[in-house]
């Protein structure tokens, strides 16, 4: 066992969190779409099946698929299915990452460029995920400026539930995610230490035989 071995079984395991949740947006406490990481590459949101509001809408999308096609009108939407982008570039850095790790010579060289690797992939999905909230949070801000500005009763009624609704929607990032920088940081740890020459330490197991003492 090496520091590099231990690095790639890290990476393994960041590649396997992309199927663990990373996104949840929720109405009042009720979820409604929860995406992994793999979901956010592919495209692929579905309304959560965790709550009666979540299953509601999904209901709702199965009886309209064949008069409205999908869009991402609503708000907070757009920013969401652009995480796409981020989120494979970091899966393809940690792909990278291992590939560089097994093909470069020295061991050392393969190890620094390993962790260079991994810590992008690392700053890429974090910075992401920060952008993916913030537009997400900016484009229900916009959503409420958005709403009826007349003063007659009808207008202060749209703007009292526009921003009941709105104020009630939260983004949260989901334990996933989280996981996933957590196994890339140590990684990079790793990969750092396999490039600087460090070894395992080694744990020497003496066994007394009978009557030494």
């Amino acid at each position: 066992m090496t520091w590099m071995n231990i690095a790639r079984g890290f990476k393994v395991i960041a590649l396997v969190l992309f199927l663990a949740p990373w996104l949840l947006v929720s109405c009042q406490g009720s979820p409604l779409i929860e995406a992994s990481g793999l979901q956010l590459i592919t495209g692929d949101l579905e309304p959560s099946q965790d709550s009666p509001f979540g299953a509601m809408v999904a209901q709702s999308e199965r009886e309209t698929a064949t008069l409205v096609p999908p869009g991402d009108d609503e708000p907070g939407m757009a920013s969401i299915e652009n995480g796409r982008w981020w989120a494979l570039a970091g899966a393809v850095l940690i792909t990278v990452g291992m590939g560089l790790g097994l093909a470069l010579r020295p061991s050392r060289r393969a190890a620094l460029a390993a962790s260079v690797a991994t810590l992008l992939a690392m700053a890429v999905l974090g910075g992401g995920m920060v952008w993916t909230v913030e537009s997400f949070k900016s484009e229900l801000r916009e959503a409420a400026d958005q709403a009826p500005t007349g003063t007659d009763e009808f207008s202060q009624f749209g703007r009292t539930m526009a921003a009941g609704v709105i104020g009630g929607i939260a983004i949260d990032v989901r334990w996933g995610f989280w996981m996933t920088e957590l196994a890339l940081l140590m990684a990079t740890v790793a990969a750092g230490l396999a490039a600087t020459g460090q070894t395992l330490p080694r744990v020497s197991v003496s066994v007394a035989s009978p009557g030494s003492q």
